[in-house]
C-alpha cells in the first residue's frame, strides 16, 4: 500500500462562484465525495502552501462548489485560482476489501500469466505500473517497459488476470486473450 503520510492531489481551483466566498474546484475524480466539511486541504502550486478547512462542499455540473472557513468574500478566494487542492492520504475514504486506489499500485511490477489460469509465472516482470488514465469506458493501466514503448492495457477482466495488493503485483492475462481478433 502507498504511504499514508503523503499528500494526494484532488483537483484544481477555478474561478470564484458568487460573491460570498465559494470557489469552483475541478476534481481529478469527478465521482469523488472526498471534499467534505471539516476536511483540511492544502493549496499547492504558485505561491506558498496554504492549509484551509472545508466549510461546505456541493457538486455542480463538472465541478464542486467549496467554501472554506474564514473566507467569506470573492476577493479572498480569487487569489487561489489555478492552485492544486491536496489532502493527506490518511484522509482518503476507507475502501472495501476488493478496492484500491491507483496510487497503491504505482511502481508495482507487472507480470504476464503463463496460461489462462492466471497463476504467477516464473519469469521476470515485463515492467512496472507507471500510471492510470480514464477513457470514459474503463481505466487504462500504463506499464513502463524498460527500453521500450509504454504498454497500455485496458483495466478489464479480459486483460487483467489479477491484482495482489498485499504483494503489490499486477498479473496480465496472456496477450492472446486480450488482443482483438
Amino acid at each position: 500500500m502507498a504511504d499514508d503520510s503523503q499528500r494526494v492531489p484532488l483537483g484544481k481551483i477555478g474561478r470564484p462562484h458568487g460573491v460570498h466566498g465559494e470557489v469552483r474546484i475541478f476534481p481529478f475524480n469527478p465521482d469523488s465525495d472526498t471534499l467534505r466539511p471539516g476536511l483540511t486541504v492544502y493549496l499547492t502550486g504558485d505561491g506558498p502552501e496554504q492549509a484551509l478547512t472545508v466549510e461546505s462542499a456541493r457538486h455542480a455540473n463538472k465541478f464542486i462548489l467549496v467554501r472554506f472557513q474564514g473566507l467569506n468574500h470573492r476577493d479572498q478566494i480569487d487569489a487561489f485560482k489555478h492552485r492544486i487542492v491536496e489532502i493527506d492520504a490518511a484522509d482518503l475514504p476507507e475502501l472495501d476489501d476488493d478496492e484500491f486506489y491507483h496510487r497503491d499500485l504505482l511502481g508495482a511490477p507487472v507480470f504476464v500469466a503463463a496460461e489462462e489460469d492466471g497463476e504467477l509465472p516464473d519469469t521476470d516482470p515485463i515492467g512496472t505500473v507507471d500510471r492510470f488514465f480514464e477513457t470514459g469506458a474503463n481505466d487504462v493501466l500504463v506499464v513502463h517497459i524498460p527500453d521500450g514503448k509504454p504498454l497500455m492495457v485496458p483495466f478489464i477482466p479480459e486483460a487483467i488476470s489479477f491484482v495482489d495488493l498485499d504483494d503489490r503485483i499486477v498479473v496480465l492475462q496472456p496477450l492472446e486473450l486480450w488482443t482483438p481478433q
